[in-house]
């Protein structure tokens, strides 16, 4: 939606009602914004509060706070919150990023750590994306060849370089120019007719690893691969290859929805028109941050703090945490629709999204599992804060950590609670790498970060092409085997997706242990049981946690 910002005079509360009301209907897909309408219980969650922030920032010309929406998620008190947060906007314009121009720059903060691990391994694919997506319909190649040269043309993030620093100093990158179209690396495959069913499948996954396997070039930038499957006993299958030191998972959405976008351009008007004047970089984000980084981190530190005292205080009376494997199994189940819809049915009264009370089940579970009072949950935050961020790729995202408390007697309506005030909180302090933040108070205490770590969570939704894009995808979300079983990563991985059908699925992917083979099997069976117990009795009290049992 092109809104431009209104000037500052302006900024009335019939004025700043109107552009709400709008978002909302935009985001949220429905007709009609009443005083009473609740941004969650119509189905908004994280992703789109994120972008709400975004549009009333760029359209108020304000520097709004992100968490106005969780905490006022009421579209009339919204709306007061929103008029008086105008009344305390004092954050200069020479504060906020804006475009520099510059294809050379320092790193961002989360680039540095991916790039500290890089130089460790060498070459390696430990950072490598693959995003598949299946195509409703055929595609015509020559145009998706040029549909991609169009991203890389758009996106200065996906042709990024690394050079190797000189004499051990900080790292940089730099935008190199885009290849040449015939250059962009597509590989078209037309399947034989004489493989069917599951070996067609399996000869793609071969082909699909094999891709993922080969490291890319970080000295030579231009971090898109992608593979056409033209399949005979299923839909087409495109096949994005990315690396996260220039994507996201929200990037991963923006380069879909433009990739969809260019392609129904050439193929309905024969040329690419697609406008990125006033995009920032994510040079201009590491620019940004740099000068700020000592005092986020200085403001954050009570919060690391508690968090690290609290999590260590369980931990010094449980077993030493087991190392770290290195190969992972993966679990799943499916609920049926009555899960959600009873979820629903409350959390959204209480400002919840389903991020949050998919959390807080995940931390009772294990509460009860692992005997413990908090438990440490680890997720991912958009960081997106600004406006001109929205459309921007590249590895904003920071990961956070959340002391969910889990105490004797407590219901589930009070662990979401809970949970949600812990993420307010962690919101406001999550502006860097979480090792950076948690490594002076982990020092304290004597543990490293990754202990504090019970589980890493996750909630997706299906991704949904523009209506009137011509090129009509929906991207695979794998549930079978890994694609490779060998990885750098947390003990525990816990994903829910809402399917549009109102199930919920839940993948469990846990590091291998001999000594406990069925641990992957006893977590999944936990999480089913605990999430029906939410949906069923959310004022229920939770059976309490035994005594502290060894990791």
């Amino acid at each position: 939606m092109d809104t431009g910002p209104v000037p500052h005079g302006r900024r009335d509360a019939r004025t700043v009602a109107d552009f709400a009301r709008r978002f909302w209907q935009d985001l949220l897909h429905v007709p009609d914004i009443d005083d009473d309408a609740h941004f969650f219980a119509l189905g908004g969650h994280s992703m789109l509060a994120t972008r709400l922030m975004s549009r009333m920032r760029k359209a108020l010309d304000a520097d709004l706070p992100a968490g106005l929406i969780f905490d006022h998620p009421v579209f009339a008190d919204f709306v007061t919150r929103t008029i008086a947060a105008l009344g305390e906007d004092s954050a200069p314009a020479d504060e906020r990023p804006r475009t520099s121009g510059r294809v050379t720059g320092p790193v961002s903060p989360q680039q540095e750590r991916l790039l500290r691990i890089e130089d460790a391994l060498g070459p390696s694919p430990v950072h490598s994306i693959v995003v598949p997506v299946a195509l409703d319909s055929p595609v015509d190649g020559a145009a998706l060849r040029l549909a991609l040269h169009a991203l890389l043309t758009r996106h200065g993030a996906l042709r990024l370089a690394f050079p190797t620093p000189d004499g051990g100093g900080a790292h940089q990158q730099v935008i190199v120019p885009p290849w040449a179209p015939a250059d962009v690396e597509l590989v078209e495959r037309d399947m034989p007719v004489s493989i069917e069913g599951q070996a067609e499948d399996a000869a793609i996954l071969k082909d699909v690893r094999l891709a993922h396997l080969k490291p890319f070039d970080l000295m030579r930038g231009n971090l898109l691969r992608a593979q056409l499957f033209r399949r005979r006993h299923a839909a087409d299958l495109l096949v994005l290859h990315l690396h996260h030191l220039a994507v996201d998972g929200v990037s991963q959405t923006v380069l879909l929805d433009d990739l969809a976008e260019a392609y129904t351009q050439l193929v309905t008007e024969g040329r690419v028109h697609m406008d990125n004047s006033d995009a920032l970089t994510h040079i201009d984000y590491a620019l940004h941050r740099g000068g700020r980084q000592g005092d986020m981190a200085a403001d954050s530190r009570r919060h690391w703090t508690r968090v690290a005292r609290d999590l260590a205080a369980d931990l010094a009376a449980a077993a030493e945490p087991a190392p770290r494997g290195m190969r992972y199994v993966r679990r799943g189940a499916e609920l049926d629709t009555s899960v959600l819809h009873g979820l629903h049915a409350w959390a959204g009264t209480e400002g919840a999204t389903d991020f949050v009370v998919a959390t807080a089940a995940v931390a009772t579970a294990l509460a009860a599992l692992l005997g413990r009072r908090h438990v440490g949950i680890g997720t991912l935050l958009d960081n997106r804060a600004h406006a001109a961020h929205e459309r921007t790729v590249g590895p904003f995202a920071n990961s956070t950590l959340l002391a969910v408390p889990v105490p004797d007697g407590a219901t589930p309506r009070d662990i979401v609670r809970a949970t949600q005030a812990q993420l307010a909180e962690a919101r406001r302090c999550a502006d860097s790498p979480l090792d950076d933040l948690l490594g002076p108070p982990c020092a304290a205490v004597g543990l490293c970060p990754d202990d504090l770590v019970d589980a890493v969570v996750a909630f997706d939704r299906p991704y949904r092409a523009p209506a009137e894009s011509a090129l009509r995808m929906s991207p695979l979300y794998d549930h079978g085997d890994l694609l490779v079983p060998s990885a750098l990563g947390p003990r525990l991985s816990v994903t829910l997706f809402a399917h549009d059908t109102g199930t919920l699925r839940i993948t469990v992917e846990h590091t291998e242990d001999p000594a406990d083979p069925q641990r992957p099997d006893a977590v999944l069976s936990a999480l089913v049981d605990t999430l029906r117990l939410f949906a069923e009795a959310p004022d229920a009290t939770v059976a309490p946690s035994p005594a502290a049992v060894p990791r």
